[in-house]
């Protein structure tokens, strides 16, 4: 036992000594000189991009092209800074023009490479070749399919040894097997030899994968750039996990012996088998997205071990489990009972335990790795994870039936062998875990993916295709029509047409601009002034739809001799970023992301808290023995006190009464003459016929009334001016008018106050 220990700790400290640095997953420029889109009229002496993680110098590039696609001499690339992030090459003297700068990187971390390009001018604007920096993090199928290959062929040596060490021999270890139990308990442990050897090479292939994808891009048959490679921590690993794959075959091939009957079956070498399928994945974690971040990379390392640990035992365990029950099913009926009991009180246990750290591991990960509700749906990461977690789902369902249902049914039989039920429960009980054995292979084949693409957090939204999106509103005796193109979320432009009721062109506005507010959390609005095209049009640029959610958009119209006249839009950025109009359909997704982006801590803690007690009840089923339900109730109560503490958080800092309220009456020429003549009849007294707090009753009231012309209403939401009028505000003379008003007029009222606070006294203008 001391030999064991001793081993496997000096095989995780020296893994773990390998490297554990942080940095990020996927390279990402995050300053670069000259900026992207820069007008330069003096040029750099180097042309630098520093890197969000650290880069291989040796394989990595730096190209400048001129606009016709020429390339521009430079220097040599260099890593200029002491952790190896920020590369630069040497200008030489460049003639006036527009330039490309094309760089590629190899990370040092993950093996995955990144690319990029943006424009410069000098001494000429950069839009004669490119308007925007790009970069492209593509999934490689070769290498997507060398980590499901390594996950699988550790998911069949993590089963074999702990199936064998965990599951079955506690089973059979101190019971007078009869004969054809023996022969099974030795039949099985070849097999198992066999499908450890299978997993071996499945690992095997996944290195030879890797070293084809490396090289079709660094052509590692060259001495040198093989050796810059191997110095990476992804090389290394590669490497390691090379040695620990030669030991292991080792160890399979010469030391697990079967020969000499059922003695040889719980031996040193098979826990030395376990050590070195342990370190296996440890291999894994050290080049996975957790080891690339910034804080807590060590933590984080470490959890992401546990999580491929856990899913491994359990996919290895699920597949040794099913292999166990179908060739027992030659057995009699009463010592088959009788072993499907057992191993399902001994499966469950181990399972149980390894699924409660998936799941909260998993849920770490997915918080570090993801970066919100919006990228979850948003980015390839996000919908292959949640492909993962469907996957999940099922195999936790099948297994929830087992544990609730089937195994009362088989102490049952147990009880009874000889009952005309017994096989049809045994049948059951098999084709069960089959089923939820092949939906976990399909996990490690999502897993495969999930680990090659760039992270939720750093990727961009699939972004949908460009077009066109008009609306049209009418406000008073005009009608306004707006073109939005592309219609993405970021810069746009915004084609905007007046015409009377004729339908003929409006020429004498003064001024026309354009009011963006967000509507799904406070944070102000911006405005923009559209420039005249003339013959009734007008146009303004810019990145004013800047967030994905829904926005409303106001444009005010101001002519000689009459009040300023307001068009008002609801438009929807979906995921994509695709700008479109509010009621053009309902999608789920985004539906589910836009309520968990406003729940904030709330719906998630309380998630959390539901699994907990959830698991708790799972764990007092599925336990075998007391140190079994202490390990999975200290999962149930990390988990509820997890969700506890974001429960805590969201009712003292981020609950409000109308925190899920949103105004459902578009602020058109209607609803803001009803919310005038409300206002009129009820708030004048205090906020003054203009709102700016200087009614006839302001003096004696303290504190004073608000101004709205102020700019007050900006920082709040519709939701919280609809709560302050119909429930007053405390410690001020705002008075509650729930028995006044009606809610709808409420929300009038709120779209009036709104639109005081962009007017003034000159909203009426003379010639």
């Amino acid at each position: 036992m001391k030999f064991r220990r001793s081993l496997l700790f000096l095989l995780l400290a020296g893994l773990l000594w390998v490297w554990v640095t942080p940095v990020f997953a996927h390279a990402v420029p995050e300053f670069s000189n000259p900026a992207p889109n820069a007008q330069l009229d003096e040029l750099p002496d180097n042309l630098i991009i520093q890197f969000n993680e650290p880069i291989v110098a040796n394989l990595s590039r730096i190209e400048l092209l001129t606009q016709g696609g020429e390339a521009v001499e430079t220097g040599p690339l260099q890593l200029i800074d002491a952790d190896g992030r920020t590369a630069a090459v040497a200008l030489s003297d460049l003639e006036q023009g527009a330039y490309l700068v094309s760089w590629q990187v190899l990370s040092t971390v993950d093996g995955h490479t990144t690319s990029g390009t943006f424009a410069f001018g000098y001494g000429v604007a950069s839009t004669a070749i490119a308007t925007e920096s790009t970069v492209t993090a593509q999934l490689s199928p070769l290498s997507a399919a060398a980590r499901w290959l390594t996950l699988t062929g550790i998911a069949l040596l993590m089963g074999l040894f702990a199936f064998r060490l965990l599951v079955w021999n506690p089973i059979v270890a101190d019971v007078d097997l009869e004969m054809e139990e023996e022969a099974l308990d030795l039949k099985l442990a070849r097999l198992g030899i066999r499908i450890g050897i299978i997993g071996i090479v499945l690992i095997g292939l996944g290195l030879v994968l890797i070293f084809l994808d490396q090289t079709r891009t660094y052509n590692l048959l060259q001495t040198a750039n093989l050796q810059t490679w191997i110095g990476t921590r992804f090389g290394t690993m590669w490497l390691v996990r090379f040695l620990l794959l030669a030991i292991s075959h080792f160890n399979l091939s010469l030391f697990v012996d079967v020969k000499n009957g059922r003695k040889e079956l719980r031996g040193w070498e098979w826990w030395l088998g376990f050590v070195l399928a342990i370190g296996l994945s440890l291999t894994v974690s050290l080049i996975s997205h957790s080891a690339a971040l910034t804080e807590e990379t060590v933590q984080s390392i470490l959890i992401d071990w546990v999580h491929v640990l856990a899913g491994t035992i359990w996919v290895g365990g699920l597949l040794f489990l099913a292999l166990a029950l179908w060739h027992a099913r030659h057995l009699n009926n009463e010592p088959r009972a009788w072993l499907n009991l057992s191993l399902m009180i001994n499966f469950s246990a181990i399972a149980a335990i390894a699924v409660g750290l998936l799941l909260t591991s998993g849920g770490y990960l997915a918080a570090k790795h993801v970066g919100g509700w919006t990228e979850l749906i948003g980015t390839a990461y996000g919908l292959t994870l949640l492909g993962k977690i469907g996957l999940a789902l099922i195999t936790i369902a099948i297994a929830g039936i087992n544990l609730l249902f089937v195994k009362s049914r088989l102490s049952a039989v147990y009880e009874e062998p000889e009952s005309k039920r017994t096989p049809r429960v045994l049948r059951r009980f098999s084709l069960l875990v089959w089923m939820e054995m092949i939906v976990a292979l399909l996990i490690l084949a999502a897993a495969g993916v999930l680990t090659d693409l760039q992270r939720g957090v750093d990727a961009p939204l699939l972004a949908d295709a460009p077009g066109q999106t008009t609306v049209i509103q009418s406000a008073e005796d005009l009608q306004v029509e707006m073109s939005i193109e592309p219609a993405l979320v970021g810069a746009n432009t915004f084609d905007i047409r007046i015409t009377d009721e004729n339908g003929e062109p409006v020429t004498n506005a003064e001024d026309v601009s354009v009011r963006y507010t967000f509507l799904g959390q406070s944070i102000g609005s911006s405005t923009g002034v559209a420039e005249s095209l003339g013959n009734g049009r007008y146009r303004l640029e810019g990145s004013y739809i800047s967030l994905i959610g829904t926005w409303q958009v106001e444009v005010s119209i101001r002519r000689p001799n009459t009040f300023d006249t307001f068009a008002a839009y609801r438009l929807e950025a979906g995921v994509g970023g695709n700008i479109r109009e509010l009621d053009s359909g309902i999608r789920p997704l985004e539906e589910f992301a836009k309520f968990m982006n406003r729940t904030g801590n709330g719906a998630t803690g309380v998630g959390i808290v539901l699994f907990a007690l959830l698991w708790g009840f799972v764990g007092v089923r599925a336990a075998k023995n007391e140190g079994q339900l202490v390990a999975l109730l200290a999962i149930s109560l990390i988990c509820f006190w997890l969700g506890g503490s974001q429960l805590f958080t969201f009712f003292t800092e981020e609950y409000t009464p109308a925190k899920f309220v949103t105004n459902p009456i578009l602020p058109d020429v209607e609803s803001v003459a009803i919310g005038q003549e409300l206002f009129n009849e009820n708030c004048i007294a205090c906020h003054g016929p203009e709102g700016r707090g200087d009614g006839p009753t302001a003096q004696s009231l303290s504190p004073p009334p608000a101004d709205f012309a102020a700019g007050h209403t900006a920082i709040h939401t519709d939701g919280d001016l609809y709560f302050w009028i119909l429930q007053g505000i405390e410690d001020t003379a705002m008075p509650a008018f729930e028995s006044q008003l009606t809610e709808e007029q409420a929300w009038h009222l709120v779209n009036y106050v709104r639109r005081l606070s962009v007017r003034d006294d000159s909203t009426v203008s003379s010639q």
